[in-house]
């Protein structure tokens, strides 16, 4: 089966145009990458980085009390907080989190198997139109390959109960949003998007 490149939303890949905001712990930082609704930049030590968050789904995923958490998600340092506006209206934060880095391996084995599950049901669901990520997220938890490791169906129940009580949707499908830790663990870095 062929995976499409876009994002959840449909569309194809983009990055936020601002630049880095003027921020002490920003300054003199190497940008790492960018993402439709953040800016990553290198903390200088190889474990930590610093996001520039510009949407509040992002935000939530990584801050909120009730977020998922486990081997398979990021490990958050510190909430920095609100530091300045991005040009979509939104408030730019910044969050220091470990230093994830693209799939390769066995994790893109799993990651390939993932996304190829998560878009045969999102075709299954279609007729629900903008529901059908949350409806195949779901359908993964009581219908998964049986290729998936347990840690990773494990990390799909939770994200699926996670985007039941935020206005987010999943997104599985950009490339960008599984990373892996440098032992070769699979994290879902950036699986959501506003609704």
């Amino acid at each position: 089966m062929s995976i499409p490149p876009p994002t959840g939303d449909g569309q194809p890949l983009r990055e936020l145009p601002d630049p880095v905001p003027d921020h002490p712990l920003l300054r003199g930082l190497r940008e790492l990458g960018r993402g439709e609704s953040s800016i990553v930049l290198d903390g200088g030590d190889g474990e930590r980085v610093f996001k520039v968050l510009s949407s509040p789904a992002d935000y939530f995923y990584l801050t909120a009390d009730d977020r998922p958490r486990g081997p398979h998600f990021p490990q958050v340092f510190r909430d920095h907080g609100p530091i300045g506006e991005a040009s979509n209206g939104y408030t730019f934060r910044l969050v220091e989190l470990e230093h994830l880095r693209p799939i390769s391996g066995p994790a893109q084995q799993v990651a390939r198997t993932l996304a190829d599950a998560y878009w045969a049901a999102c075709e299954h669901w279609a007729n629900m139109g903008p529901e059908r990520g949350r409806m195949a997220l779901y359908h993964l938890t009581q219908s998964p390959p049986a290729s998936l490791p347990p840690g990773i169906l494990q990390a799909i129940a939770a994200l699926s109960d996670f985007i039941e009580d935020y206005p987010v949707q999943p997104d599985l499908l950009n490339p960008r949003n599984l990373m892996m830790r440098a032992d070769g663990t699979l994290v879902f870095s950036d699986p959501v998007f506003l609704a």
